[in-house]
C-alpha cells in the first residue's frame, strides 16, 4: 500500500469548513446590518406619515373647521414639534404662514422651502432632502376643509436619528468582528475533534500493507455513520486485493517450481556437452556456452522470484538474532574475490578485531551483500574498484558497497529496488531487475533497509542498514 498523499499537496477540509463558517457568520451580520438600516429607514418614513396623518386629523376635528390660510397656519403652529415643520402651500406652491415656525426649526439658510422636491398631489410619498450636514424627510397631503381644498406640506429633521443609526451600525460591525473571532476560536477545536475520526481512518488505511492484506481491516463499528460507507468500500477493496495478491503469489511460486527443473536440466546438459569439446566445432562450443550462460541466468531469475515469493509469504516469521557483521563481510569477500578479478577492496576497519554485531540473519545478510557486489561488478564497465566499508554505532550498523561506475540518477534511486525495475542507462546490460528487489525484501524482513546514494568519488554507494546488537554470550 502506498503512502497517503502529503498534506501540502491537498486542500484542508478543516480550513475550508472554518473559512465557510466564518463567512457565514460575517454574512449573517452583514444581512443584519443591511436589514437594520432598511427597517430604520422604513420606520422613519412610517413615523413621518403617522405624524402628518395626526396633524390632518386634528385639523379636521377642530370646531369650527378653519377655512382661511391664517386659521390653518395658526392651528398647525400649535401642533408642530421643534424637529417637525408643517405649513400650508398656496396654489403657486408658496409657503404661507411658515415664518414663525421656521425660527423654531433647524433649517439651514441654503434650503428654500419653495424648492423642495415636487410631490404628486394626493400621494403619501415621502422624499429625502439633504442640505449640508442636515437630512430631512418631506411629504405633502391634500385636505378638504369645508368647501375649500388646501395642500399641507411637512418637513422633518432626521439628522439626529441618522447619527444614532450610524452609531448602532458601528456597534453591530464591532460585534460582528468580535463574534467572528470568537466563532473562529470556538470552531477550531470543534472541527479538529469532529474530523479526528477521518484522520484516524486515514492512519488505519496507511498502516495496512501487502503483508497484512489478509488480516487487517478497518473497524466499521467504531466509525461515525458518515464514514461507514467509506470503511465498507475500503474493506471490500482489501478483500479483492488480498485475493488477487494470493493468486499472484501462488502463480509465481508454482511457475518457479515448475521452471527450476527444466532449466537445471538444460544447463547441465549444455555443460556436459561443452566438456566434450574434442567432438565439437568452435561454433558449436560457443553456442553451448551461450545456452549454459542463458540457462544459468534464467535459473537465477527463477530462484530470485521464488525467494521473493517466500519472503513475502513469511516475512513476519523470519528468525533473526545477533551476528558478527565483520565476519560476514570476510566470508563474502573470500567467496567472491576470485570472481571480481582483484577489484574487491575492504576498507580499513570493515573487518576490525573489535567485532561488530547486528540484529539479523547471517546467511540472508551475506546473500544481500553478495548480490550488491555482483551488481556493482556488472554495472561498472570501467572495471574500477569495489569498496566495502563498515560504519557502526550503538544502535545502527551500515555496510557500504561503493563502486566507481556511472552512479544512479536521483529519479531512479527508488525505482531500481522495485520488482523488474531497472534504470534507463542499464538496458544494454543483461539483467532481470529482480536482484535488488530480493535484497530489499530480505533486509526489510530482518528489520533493516537498503538504499543507494552518490559515492564520495562518483559512482554509487549502496548501503545495507541493520539494527545494532550486543554480542551473544560466549561468542
Amino acid at each position: 500500500m502506498g503512502p497517503l498523499r502529503p498534506a501540502s499537496q491537498a486542500f484542508s477540509i478543516r480550513r475550508r469548513l472554518l473559512g465557510l463558517s466564518l463567512l457565514a457568520v460575517l454574512g449573517g451580520y452583514a444581512l443584519l446590518i443591511v436589514a437594520t438600516a432598511l427597517l430604520a429607514s422604513q420606520e422613519r418614513r412610517s413615523q413621518h406619515r403617522a405624524t402628518a396623518a395626526s396633524v390632518r386629523r386634528v385639523l379636521l376635528a377642530r370646531k369650527p373647521v378653519p377655512h382661511t390660510f391664517e386659521a390653518i397656519s395658526t392651528t398647525m403652529a400649535q401642533l408642530i414639534s421643534p424637529n417637525f415643520l408643517g405649513w400650508v402651500e398656496t396654489d403657486q406652491g408658496v409657503p404661507f404662514g411658515a415664518a414663525d415656525q421656521i425660527r423654531l426649526f433647524s433649517i439651514p439658510t441654503g434650503l428654500p422651502l419653495t424648492r423642495l422636491p415636487g410631490l404628486k398631489r394626493g400621494s403619501e410619498q415621502v422624499a429625502v432632502v439633504r442640505a449640508g450636514e442636515f437630512t430631512y424627510l418631506t411629504s405633502s397631503q391634500q385636505i378638504q376643509l369645508g368647501a375649500r381644498t388646501v395642500r399641507l406640506r411637512f418637513l422633518e429633521d432626521i439628522t439626529q436619528k441618522l447619527a444614532q443609526q450610524r452609531l448602532l451600525l458601528i456597534l453591530l460591525s464591532a460585534a460582528a468582528g468580535v463574534a467572528t473571532l470568537f466563532t473562529g476560536l470556538l470552531l477550531r477545536p470543534v472541527l479538529v475533534r469532529g474530523l479526528s475520526p477521518l484522520h484516524d481512518l486515514g492512519l488505519r488505511m496507511q498502516a495496512i500493507s501487502s503483508d497484512s492484506l489478509d488480516s487487517q481491516r478497518v473497524l466499521v463499528a467504531s466509525q461515525p455513520k458518515e464514514l461507514v460507507p467509506i470503511a465498507l468500500a475500503f474493506n471490500d477493496l482489501l478483500d479483492r486485493l488480498s485475493a488477487s495478491w494470493e493468486r499472484q503469489r501462488g502463480f509465481a511460486n508454482g511457475v518457479s517450481h515448475e521452471l527450476r527443473t527444466p532449466i537445471s536440466l538444460i544447463r547441465n546438459y549444455a555443460s556436459s556437452l561443452r566438456r566434450r569439446s574434442h567432438d565439437l566445432s568452435d561454433q558449436q562450443a560457443e553456442q553451448l556456452a551461450l545456452i549454459e550462460e542463458e540457462a544459468g541466468r534464467m535459473g537465477r531469475l527463477v530462484a530470485d522470484l521464488l525467494a521473493l515469493t517466500r519472503i513475502e509469504a513469511h516475512r513476519t516469521l523470519m528468525p533473526y538474532e545477533p551476528f558478527d557483521v565483520a565476519q560476514a563481510i570476510e566470508r563474502v569477500a573470500e567467496r567472491l574475490r576470485s570472481r571480481c578479478y582483484g577489484r574487491l577492496r575492504i576498507c580499513p576497519g570493515a573487518t576490525q578485531s573489535a567485532r561488530t554485531f547486528a540484529l539479523g540473519e547471517a546467511d540472508r545478510f551475506e546473500q544481500c551483500l553478495a548480490n550488491l557486489i555482483e551488481n556493482a561488478q556488472k554495472y561498472d564497465p570501467g572495471a574500477g574498484p569495489i569498496q566495502l566499508r563498515l560504519d557502526a554505532s550503538l544502535d545502527r550498523v551500515v555496510v557500504h558497497v561503493i563502486d566507481s561506475g556511472p552512479g544512479v540518477p536521483d529519479n531512479e534511486k527508488a525505482l531500481i529496488f522495485e520488482r523488474f525495475g531497472r534504470g534507463r542507462q542499464t538496458h544494454a546490460i543483461p539483467g532481470s531487475g529482480v536482484g535488488l528487489a530480493v535484497v530489499r525484501a530480505l533486509m526489510e524482513a530482518m528489520g533493516g533497509s537498503v538504499s543507494v546514494a552518490d559515492g564520495p568519488e562518483g559512482g554509487a554507494d549502496f548501503q545495507l542498514r541493520l539494527k545494532g546488537a550486543a554480542p551473544l554470550l560466549g561468542a
